[in-house]
This record gives structure tokens, sequence and C-alpha cells, in this order.
């Protein structure tokens, strides 16, 4: 039974401003559900011709009521969606908003879009993603995990890993545009670039990442050089995690983009935090449970931030948790700060 969720209002304000500003004239809802998004994209876009999927013959009569209720002018397709992907991914954009992970159609997506297709995808699977569940993150994105103090962090460059490895197989590359965490989901926005070089240039982004459960040091690493850079803290207790996306998750002209389109406070808050994150790839540190695993007492944010900038190091807030700061130091002299 297909149902209005009021709590994805950001995921649709977010794609139908990114169907606005890279001028999107023929748009795929993957999973239309109720038409939502599907009907939304026509009101606000007059010019552009949407496409609303759904496999479920069921929830197609309600579509095709919330078509008829709304007025919109939209093309409703009762279709699998790999199916359709296979005969038409002629689309400017492609969303896919799935319950739970949106893997079984990513390929299909990535083998059959065009050139600069735009695709959004939604995983609303935190606990895999996160490293909660670790024999579900191995079989459904063939990643190592553990939970970590940057559980959100790990998640969505683990998504965004995957995708990046997915679409080297098909020698293609994606430049990502803009992707962010809220309440129970990822969504990620890229855009195909089917080049070799691009595939190569974009597999630089991927990494292995030392994590100590001792001290919560964290450090990006070639599995080749593990061995080497794998003693960074001392304590002897590293985990090798990953492959993950060590790379930029938001495009920061895309943000600035965005910020003209969307209109809620919480909306334009999480585009100047993911912003201000781009410059500093290690993951955030929550620094209430870092003080806890290092015996520390918790100094005010602000205070860290402006011993940090004393000691000519970079920090920058994190949209993925309140108690969350990014750090471009080691671990020691994080440590050395909140002494």
């Amino acid at each position: 039974m297909p149902f209005f969720n009021p709590v994805m209002k950001f995921n649709r304000d977010f794609s139908i401003a990114i169907a606005k500003i890279f001028n999107v004239r023929r748009f795929l809802d993957g999973l239309s559900a109720c038409g939502a998004l599907s009907i939304r994209m026509k009101k606000e876009i007059k010019d552009i011709e949407v496409n609303a999927n759904e496999i479920s013959d069921e929830t197609i009569k309600f579509l095709q009521q919330n078509k008829e209720n709304n007025n919109a002018d939209i093309i409703i397709r009762n279709r699998d969606l790999n199916l359709l992907l296979n005969e038409d991914a002629n689309f400017d954009f492609i969303d896919i908003d799935p319950f739970g992970s949106p893997v079984q159609f990513l390929s299909n997506a990535l083998l059959n879009a065009r050139h600069n297709t735009i695709i959004g995808i939604t995983a609303t699977d935190l606990g895999t993603l996160c490293g909660i569940f670790g024999d579900a993150c191995i079989r459904r994105y063939w990643t190592f995990s553990s939970k970590t103090d940057f559980d959100k962090e790990f998640g969505l460059r683990n998504l965004i890993g995957y995708v990046a490895r997915e679409a080297a197989k098909y020698e293609v590359g994606v430049e990502i545009l803009f992707s962010y965490y809220f309440h129970h989901y990822f969504k990620v926005y890229f855009r195909v670039k089917r080049s070799r070089s691009r595939a190569d240039e974009m597999l630089k982004n991927l990494n292995f990442l030392l994590y100590c459960d001792k001290c919560a040091g964290r450090k990006y690493s070639d599995i080749a050089d593990a061995s080497i850079t794998g003693n960074f803290c001392g304590c002897g207790k590293l985990k090798i995690l990953g492959p993950l996306w060590n790379g930029k998750f938001a495009d920061v002209s895309v943000c600035d983009l965005l910020g003209k389109e969307v209109k809620e406070k919480t909306e334009q808050k999480i585009l100047t935090l993911v912003k201000g994150e781009q410059e500093i790839p290690i993951p955030y540190y929550d620094l209430h449970k870092f003080c806890k695993i290092n015996r520390l007492q918790v100094k005010g944010t602000e205070d860290i931030i402006k011993i940090a900038g004393e000691n000519g190091l970079k920090t920058a807030r994190t949209h993925f948790d309140g108690t969350g700061l990014r750090f471009n130091g080691d671990v020691k002299e994080l440590v050395k700060i909140l002494k």
C-alpha cells in the first residue's frame, strides 16, 4: 500500500532543485509509489516530461488517482524498473528511491544511462551501510565495516564507494554533485561520465580506512601501505575498513546553486554545513564519544575550533552529527588540544 511520507519532503525539494539548476527536460521517477515527487516535479517545472514508474498494479491505481486529483500531466509507466532501464534509459535525470537499498537497480542504471545523465539514489538501510550489521555490509556492498564514532559518514562514503566500483565495471565514471544524510536516509546525486579516463580518475578516490578502537584514531591508506601506516597512533588496535570513497561528497558550486532554490531553514543549514566539510576528507570526530574513549573532559566546540586555529589546524562542523567536528590533524594533535 503506497503512502505519503512528509519526512521525505527535503528529499523531494532537493531533487526538484537539481532538476531546475541542470535544466532537466526528461525525468524518470523510477519507484514513484503515490507519485508525490512526480506530481510536484511537473507542477513546479512546466516544460519537463515526467515519467512516473511503478511495478505494483495496486499502486498504479493510487498513482493514477493522484494524477487526476492534481491535474498533473505525467506519464505513468507500469514496469519493473530494471526492465524499463534496459528498454529506455534516455533520461536527463533518473531518481531511484526504494524502501531499503538501491543496489539492485544500480547496475542497469549505470549500464544504460547516457553520458551526463544525473542519477539520484536514496538508501534507508542505514544499519547495513553504517557498519552495524557487518555481515550484511559485506554481502550487499562488499565493504569491511565496524562500529565507529563516525557511523553516519561511514555509511555515506560506503554508499558512494559502492556506486564508484559498480560504475567502473562498465568503464563509467561518476561526478558527485551533492550528497547528504538526513533523519533516516542517505541521498546521493551524481552525473554519469561515459569515459574510461574518467572511470580511472574516479577510482583514485577509493581507499581503505585504518581505524583504532582504542583511541578512535583514523587514517586513509592504500591496502598495500597498511603495514607501513598501520602504527600511526601506536595503540596496535587497528581495523582495516572499506574500501570507502575518500573524495568530496558534494560540489561546493552545486551547493551554492541549490541554496538559491530551496527555502527551508533546515535545508539551508544542511547546504552550509555540507559545503564547509569538503576540504577535510578525514571523517568527523564525535567529540563526546572521543573524549569518553580517551578519558578527556569535553570542551566547548567553539573553544576547540579556536585552539585548533591557533595551532594552524583546520576544523569544520559537520551535518552528520551535532556533536561532530572535522579536524585535519592526527589523533595525537586532537588529544593535545582537548587536554
